[in-house]
């Protein structure tokens, strides 16, 4: 998954569900062993899972490795703020 926004990718790549190596985050906002929270390009993305470990962050670069059994990738991001699709419609 990409996306390039004001000329900075944003790229997640899972392994075996072990492993993640991601680019485009400018903040760690939270974590703990299951459940990381990452500020990236393309809103808030929480990481779920067991046994989750930051191997490393560089907030000049972006670029974010962790380990550890992964459940779930969410964003939330101004799409969420906005309200559902049909509460927007019915305004």
């Amino acid at each position: 998954m990409s996306e390039e926004k004001n000329g900075v990718m944003h790229n997640v790549i899972m392994e075996k569900r072990a492993k993640l190596n991601m680019s485009g985050v400018s903040e760690v906002v939270t974590f703990d062993d299951e459940t990381v929270v990452l500020k990236t390009d393309m809103g808030l993305l929480t990481i779920k899972g067991t046994r989750l470990n930051i191997g490393g962050f560089s907030a000049a670069s972006g670029e974010l490795n962790m380990t550890g059994l992964v459940y779930a990738l969410v964003y939330t991001g101004d799409e969420a703020a906005k309200g559902s699709f049909i509460k927007r419609l019915l305004k």
